[in-house]
């Protein structure tokens, strides 16, 4: 992406994403190195990030190429589709539940819009990542659980991952954490 822009045959990330560490070594310690104080540098770690619990979902659920979800029919119900999985109900009131994506990648999408109305304002790693898994256990009652916490742990973003010396900013040293809070995962 952005090789016009930035004048270079790789484009603007220092690395493709990728699963294979060796591809793309980009950890939540990286953000300590020089070059990646910036807003897209920081960004480009996140969005690794989000790769590696994307693929994850995707190992579980599969892929879609379609993003969006069908348009709804004009009383309001959704004409058959691929997109969610089957409608459940509340037993207790009869009321609908939230529709949930059927496949991993527009699963990730809603639980990172999701967390995004989850998390406060001015977020960092931490923030974010807490805003997705509590939104999973929204959405889903937490059925992904696991797979989101190795995803982030993977890269270095484990329940015990730490900023010392954190500011406004996104300064501090930071501790990669590869470890998830679940052992039966």
């Amino acid at each position: 992406m952005g090789a016009w822009a930035s004048n270079r045959e790789d484009g603007i990330r220092n690395y493709v994403y990728s699963l294979d560490t060796t591809v793309n070594p980009s950890t939540y310690k990286t953000l300590d190195k020089p070059g990646y104080w910036g807003v897209h540098a920081i960004g480009e770690v996140w969005a690794e990030m989000l790769w590696v619990v994307q693929q994850r979902l995707i190992g579980t659920y599969g892929f879609s190429e379609t993003l969006l979800p069908p348009i709804p029919n004009a009383d309001g119900s959704l004409p058959p589709n691929d997109f969610y999985r089957p409608q459940t109900f509340n037993p207790l009131t009869g009321q609908a539940n939230p529709l949930v994506p059927k496949h991993g990648n527009t699963l990730l999408m809603q639980l990172v819009l999701d967390g995004m109305k989850l998390q406060p304002c001015s977020p960092g790693f931490f923030d974010a990542r807490d805003a997705i898994i509590q939104a999973d256990e929204i959405l889903t009652g937490g059925e992904n659980a696991c797979a989101l916490w190795e995803g982030f742990a993977e890269r270095g973003l484990g329940v015990d991952a730490t900023v010392v010396g954190s500011t406004p900013w996104g300064g501090g040293v930071r501790q990669d954490v590869s470890r998830h809070p679940f052992s039966s995962c």
